[in-house]
């Protein structure tokens, strides 16, 4: 009964207002992905699958998520990722023989409090309750740069940058853990779940000045001249 009456009393979060942010331009992402224990959710009958654009390969527990936006409230400032809105992941299994699947989707990455948020669907028997905009997991471990700026102090530029992050070592966000209640501990594996969260950018090649061309156009002419010379001396 106390699996019922949660589920039952979950509602719909309010989504809180937030600051005017200053988009910051990105060089096209290379990778953008969440890498999902496999043998985490095996143990605790859930399953994984995509939703929207998202592709999941279930041997390698590798979601792909896409990266929309990166943006900062004030300059310096810390740095907060938006993914696809539509897209993200479905855990799907049951709890006390209760059939159970999670949707989460509309990813967003908050450095300042290394937070991971997403909007939260669970669906059952008893009807379906929402999570808007809710603080899923706080990252133990966060690695990343926009351009040479670290996430937590990025200076705002209109120049396109390198966004290069990778986020482990998860736990429970507070909040979420208290509007589980007594069903936190149903969801105590899920930040186990999540091995970590990449967004990776291969560095663009550097495109020779016209100047450089012609300083190699000038170092090989010298260079045939030379060969002419050590050839006519030899002959």
């Amino acid at each position: 009964m106390t699996l019922i009456k949660h589920f039952a009393v979950l509602s719909l979060a309010a989504v809180a207002s937030v600051a005017s942010a200053a988009i910051q331009p990105l060089n096209t992402i290379t990778d953008s992905y969440v890498t999902l224990n496999t043998s985490v959710l095996s143990a605790n009958s859930f399953t994984a699958s995509a939703l929207g654009g998202s592709t999941y390969n279930s041997s390698t527990g590798k979601l792909t998520d896409a990266v929309t936006s990166a943006s900062t409230t004030t300059s310096p400032g810390a740095l907060t990722v938006a993914y696809n809105s539509t897209s993200g992941v479905a855990l799907s299994g049951s709890l006390s023989g209760l059939g159970v699947t999670v949707n989460m989707t509309g990813f967003s990455y908050d450095a300042a409090s290394n937070t991971l948020f997403g909007n939260l669907v669970v669906n059952t028997l008893l009807g379906n309750a929402t999570y808007a905009n809710q603080a899923i997991l706080v990252a133990g471990n966060e690695v990343g740069t926009l351009g040479s700026n670290s996430l937590d102090s990025v200076t705002s530029s209109a120049t396109a940058r390198d966004l290069n992050y990778t986020l482990s070592n998860f736990t429970m966000a507070s909040d979420l853990n208290t509007k589980l209640g007594t069903l936190a501990s149903r969801f105590a594996w899920l930040p186990s779940a999540v091995t970590n969260v990449v967004v990776y950018t291969k560095p663009t090649a550097a495109i020779p000045e016209p100047s450089t061309y012609a300083l190699m156009a000038l170092g090989l002419v010298g260079i045939a001249a030379i060969s002419r010379r050590r050839q006519a001396a030899n002959s």
